[in-house]
């Protein structure tokens, strides 16, 4: 936003929206000039700008499958977290600020007996109509996409209580996937609504085809698989003349919807709170234990030592390379060390200059320790998960590849009004009995038949741990791999990742997630910084 209404002395806003659905782009070159954009692309066509792989924010990407903002993977080009504004004055100098914080506090949020569950549910299902009807508003053609779950079909059946004529809704699959695929539940719902519905089916020589471009049309690596659907639900979306959907982003991580909530709420409970309530010499002793016991002991030593060390229990819902498994595959942490210069004083905090992922995990935490109703763990996981894995991965993977077909992707769950309601309730209206999303739920009931909404979650991924093992997949990727700057320059054990590779090929592993991550900054530093068409 240009401000020029101090004459002579004029500034410019940036500003990204309160939860990160859209992404900002800066950077600022030798001479001084100030660029930004909704993509990083279009700044690394500016003559004065060099493609060039930021190195600690790779490391943090392997922990995190996204690097965290402000940082991205390419050196000097920053995006600009969620809920902040950056003004830039007529002298060129920037400041920013964050203008919005969903802050769990004790204080603030509603206890049992001030709130019956049963207003809760009229009050959720309430704010949920009143956010879907605000992002209907449209000039073009709008749909949902509906995987058969609870969030995308409480958004058709709200969805339908305001429109007149049959809502569109879309639908993929995989070829030869039925254990994948979620066409039965989605065509039930849209038998129910009546909407007009769309399917899709896709294989893996589709996906093989499409990842030299996908890794140009995420900018930087986004290690989720479920770029790869959303890249062909989106043209699906496209190609009926659909030009915006709603999607179900957000409700897992504002109302504790996922299974790993309750795993954690356990952790938290059995391991981690008597851990952290021992005295400081087993603390120490506990950190300083050896790598092949907690090969054996695996997640539960894991746990003892974040509390032993005084680290966060929950890292984020999507935390891909961390202990052991990290120490074998990045021995070495000298190539991944540098000096990052942000343009911006005070927005990059020291946290993220670091080669420790966890000071990033501490640095969304604050002050928060102390202030929160127990099980604290349950509003701090929402809390992290708000700070980095929405606006950096899910929604930033939602909006590119939504984008790449120029379809604008749309999020009721994440309707301010919602979110700060979410954030108030017990949470036992949201986690109880080991049933995530406890309220949502509750309000669907009218709504939705029982089994689709008490169904196990099923996600949205793709088969990668059997494409790796079908067809030439595998070998390229270990081809890709063996050719790669990365092996080159030494940032892997690079005999330790071949070997996994081999074994996920052999069906030796079921590693995809890990491999994954690997192989998408890969192909992106192929792409993008060798400058080789051939990624793949």
């Amino acid at each position: 936003i240009y401000d020029g209404r101090d004459v002579g002395r004029p500034v410019v806003h940036l500003i990204r929206d309160r939860v990160g659905i859209k992404p900002v782009y800066f950077t600022r070159t030798s001479r001084g000039e100030w660029l930004f954009a909704s993509e990083i692309r279009a700044l690394t066509l500016h003559p004065d700008v060099t493609p060039e792989m930021d190195r600690t924010a790779f490391w943090h990407y392997l922990t995190f499958i996204v690097a965290p903002a402000p940082l991205t993977l390419f050196k000097g080009i920053f995006k600009l977290p969620a809920a902040h504004i950056l003004t830039i004055d007529h002298c060129g100098e920037a400041t920013a600020r964050e203008y919005w914080d969903c802050v769990p506090d004790a204080s603030k949020t509603l206890a049992e007996d001030e709130i019956s569950e049963a207003d809760a549910v009229a009050e959720l299902t309430r704010l949920l109509k009143q956010s879907i009807s605000r992002r209907m508003v449209s000039d073009v053609p709008f749909g949902v996409l509906l995987s058969g779950g609870v969030d995308s079909s409480m958004n058709v059946a709200l969805m339908s209580e305001l429109m007149s004529r049959p809502v569109t809704t879309f639908t993929i699959g995989y070829e030869g996937k039925d254990d994948y695929n979620e066409f039965q539940f989605a065509r039930r719902v849209s038998r129910r609504y009546r909407t007009d519905h769309h399917e899709i089916l896709i294989d893996r020589k589709q996906m093989q085809d499409f990842l030299p471009l996908l890794v140009r049309l995420q900018d930087e690596p986004i290690a989720d698989n479920v770029c790869i659907p959303l890249y062909f639900l989106a043209k699906l979306v496209k190609d009926s003349g659909t030009t915006v959907v709603q999607v179900g982003e957000g409700a897992d991580e504002n109302l504790l919807g996922y299974w790993w909530c309750e795993h954690y709420r356990r952790l938290y409970t059995s391991v981690y709170r008597p851990a952290r309530a021992r005295q400081p010499w087993w603390r120490r002793a506990a950190a300083a234990v050896t790598q092949p016991r907690a090969a054996i002991s695996g997640e539960g030593l894991e746990v003892q030592r974040r509390a032993a060390r005084g680290e966060e229990l929950f890292w984020g819902g999507a935390v891909c390379w961390w202990g052991d498994r990290r120490a074998w595959l990045t021995p070495n942490r000298a190539p991944f060390r540098s000096e990052i210069s942000c343009p911006v004083p005070g927005l990059l905090p020291d946290s993220h200059r670091t080669l420790d992922s966890h000071a990033v995990v501490s640095h969304y935490i604050g002050d928060l320790t102390g202030r929160l109703v127990e099980p604290e763990v349950l509003q701090k996981m929402p809390y992290i998960e708000m700070k980095l894995r929405l606006p950096e991965h899910l929604l930033m993977r939602v909006d590119k590849l939504t984008m790449a077909h120029a379809v604008e992707a749309r999020v009721p769950f994440l309707d301010h009004d919602v979110v700060e309601f979410a954030t108030r309730l017990p949470p036992s209206y949201k986690l109880a009995d080991a049933t995530g999303k406890k309220i949502l739920k509750k309000a669907a009931e009218p709504y939705l038949d029982h089994d689709i909404i008490y169904r196990r979650k099923q996600g949205f991924g793709a088969p990668m741990d059997e494409w790796f093992r079908e067809g030439d997949f595998g070998a390229r990727c270990l081809a890709a791999f063996d050719r790669s700057a990365l092996a080159r320059d030494a940032y892997f054990d690079n005999e330790h990742f071949r070997t996994l590779l081999k074994d996920q090929i052999a069906g030796r592993a079921s590693a995809s997630f890990q491999i994954w991550t690997v192989m998408n900054a890969v192909l992106w530093h192929a792409s993008w910084i060798e400058g080789r068409e051939d990624c793949l």
